[in-house]
C-alpha cells in the first residue's frame, strides 16, 4: 500500500470515526483526559519491533492519588544497532474537565525523563490533551498540544501537536489511529486494533510509520490492565 493510500485512510478514521471513554494510553503518544480512579493502579507494557531489526520495550505504572489526579513511572529500553539505551521517567497528569460529565474533556499532563546510565536529564514535555465524545461514547477524537525539551537535538525546545481517535468496532474490539509531530519536522502515524479483555485489561496491536520515511516502520503489541 502506497503511502498517500496509507494516510487517506488514517484521515478518514480521524474525520469520520475520531475514542470511547477509555484511555489510549500504552504506545500511542496522542493521550486521553483520563486518569486512574483514586487509589487504583495502571500497568502498561508494550513491545515494539522495528524495521532494521531494532525493537523497544516500555512499561508505566500510573496511581490515582486524588479524583482526576494521576502520577505515574515510567522506563523503557530501546535497541537501536545491538546496543540498548534505557530511559526513566516520572510523569503525572490532571483532569481539568472530565468528558464524561461535560462532553468535552480537558487535562494538563507532563512529565521529567532521564538517561539512568549518565544520571542526566535527557527529555521532558508539557502538554494539554482535550477529548471530544462522538455517536453517544461510541467514539472519541482527540487533540494534544504542547511543548517538548530534548538536551541532545539541535532544536531543544519545541512546540508539538497530535490527533488521534478511537471508534467502537464489533463487539469488544475497537480501532485507533493518531497522527503526531513537532517543529523538529518528525511526523509519525500509528493505527490498531484494541480488544477489551475484561473489564479492566485490554490488548493492543499496533502498525506505525514515518510519514517522511515509510521505510521506517513497526509493529507493536501491548497489555494494559488496572488494579
Amino acid at each position: 500500500m502506497t503511502t498517500t493510500r496509507r494516510n487517506g485512510w488514517l484521515l478518514a478514521i480521524l474525520g469520520l470515526v475520531p475514542v470511547t471513554g477509555s484511555a489510549a494510553g500504552g504506545h500511542y503518544v496522542v493521550d486521553d483526559t483520563g486518569v486512574a480512579a483514586p487509589g487504583t493502579v495502571d500497568v502498561e507494557g508494550w513491545y515494539s519491533r522495528q524495521s532494521g531489526g531494532n525493537d523497544r520495550r516500555a512499561a508505566v505504572l500510573a496511581y490515582g492519588v486524588h479524583p482526576g489526579v494521576e502520577i505515574a513511572l515510567e522506563g523503557e529500553r530501546e535497541r537501536v544497532d545491538g546496543a540498548d539505551h534505557d530511559l526513566v521517567g516520572i510523569a503525572g497528569k490532571w483532569t481539568l474537565a472530565d468528558a464524561a460529565e461535560r462532553d468535552l474533556g480537558v487535562a494538563v499532563a507532563g512529565g521529567v525523563f532521564m538517561d539512568p546510565d549518565t544520571d542526566r536529564v535527557t527529555e521532558a514535555e508539557l502538554f494539554f490533551p482535550v477529548d471530544v465524545p462522538l455517536a453517544d461514547g461510541r467514539a472519541v477524537f482527540r487533540y494534544n498540544l504542547g511543548w517538548s525539551h530534548q538536551r541532545d537535538a539541535d532544536n531543544r525546545d519545541v512546540a508539538t501537536w497530535g490527533f488521534g481517535g478511537e471508534v467502537a468496532l464489533v463487539g469488544a474490539v475497537s480501532a485507533i489511529a493518531e497522527i503526531h509531530g513537532d517543529q523538529r519536522d518528525r511526523t509519525e502515524i500509528q493505527s490498531g486494533l484494541r480488544v477489551y479483555l475484561a473489564d479492566r485489561a485490554d490488548l493492543d496491536v499496533g502498525y506505525g510509520w514515518e510519514r517522511r520515511d515509510p521505510d521506517r516502520n513497526w509493529w507493536t503489541v501491548g497489555l494494559s490492565a488496572s488494579f
